[in-house]
């Protein structure tokens, strides 16, 4: 089929970008699998095998949809729910005006779409040709998130390392972002390391080599791309009771804990993880691969008019 994809940014990008990642994983899947794709985004993108258009308004975006493209998947520039067009739009943050998302709204966790009313989920998939899968760790645990951010527990992460005496590896910024959000004092003393914002081979080593990923988030994570990286890597993930965690992490791959107190069984039980499990898990429900195919369904039933968005069985 021809499929368009939508969305605000350009593509690809070097570092961080969630969203931009996965329209990039979703293009390159789809052209594999023999379909046309058009990518309607910022000027300057450039996707092998993709017919990208310029837009950088809504309207803009809209006018340059193909007349022959048969499914429109927005990322952003989401239009109104008599757009003459099959479409979909998948929300990939938190809304704080839930009632005004379109009826064609797919979300990316059980959890996200429960919190915004929503019926229809897909989860994100990760390409893993990106990163290194390792069964051998080294003896330090990784954070990877943005620093500044407070919710990503950045500091909550430093003050449990440094309690219970753990090696850890901070990405995602500096020290000097902990001067908004807590933990300065605590990223100087030994065993702490920070590495900046970094992407590619940088970021697919680390992943590899953390015997843990430290995922102490304060909020409601809507999916969580760095838990998938690190399960793909072979490296077990501790995270909080948050968001999606729950449908990302079980006690095979890792550990969910709530009090502080709990963390040195988490560490414990995630430690003992098998590298193959964490991997297989991955592989089996939240790859770029399977990804594609749970979309490509999905525009099958929206192009033939068999979803009932109100009570949608994905």
């Amino acid at each position: 089929m021809h499929i368009c994809q939508v969305i605000s940014a350009k593509i690809p990008v070097a570092k961080y970008g969630g969203t931009e990642r996965i329209v990039q994983w979703l293009c390159a899947e789809f052209v594999s699998a023999g379909h046309k794709v058009t990518l309607i985004s910022l000027p300057g993108s450039d996707l092998p095998g993709v017919n990208c258009i310029s837009a950088t308004t809504e309207n803009q975006a809209w006018q340059a949809i193909p007349p022959d493209a048969e499914i429109v998947h927005f990322h952003s520039w989401q239009p109104f729910d008599d757009f003459d067009k099959p479409w979909l739009y998948t929300l990939h943050g938190n809304s704080t005006t839930p009632k005004t998302l379109p009826t064609q709204t797919v979300c990316i966790s059980a959890d996200h779409a429960r919190r915004h009313a929503k019926k229809t989920f897909i989860y994100n998939g990760v390409n893993p040709d990106e990163l290194i899968y390792n069964e051998t760790k080294l003896d330090h645990l990784l954070f990877f998130s943005k620093v500044r951010r407070s919710v990503k527990g950045a500091n909550r992460a430093l003050k449990l390392a440094k309690k219970h005496q753990q090696r850890i590896v901070m990405a995602g910024g500096n020290r000097f972002d902990l001067l908004k959000v807590g933990g300065l004092i605590d990223s100087f003393r030994p065993g702490v390391s920070f590495k900046g914002e970094i992407g590619g081979i940088k970021k697919a080593i680390q992943f590899s080599q953390a015997k843990a990923l430290l995922f102490p988030i304060q909020w409601e994570e809507p999916f969580g791309l760095v838990v998938i990286e690190a399960l793909l890597s072979g490296t077990p993930v501790i995270a909080t009771r948050r968001g999606s965690m729950p449908e990302l992490i079980n006690d095979r791959v890792g550990y969910i804990f709530d009090e502080d107190e709990e963390f040195p069984e988490a560490l414990s039980h995630a430690t003992s993880c098998k590298s193959s499990d964490c991997r297989d898990w991955a592989m089996n429900y939240f790859s770029s691969s399977v990804c594609s195919q749970n979309y490509l369904a999905l525009y099958e039933r929206v192009i033939l008019n068999k979803v009932n968005w109100n009570d949608a069985d994905l």
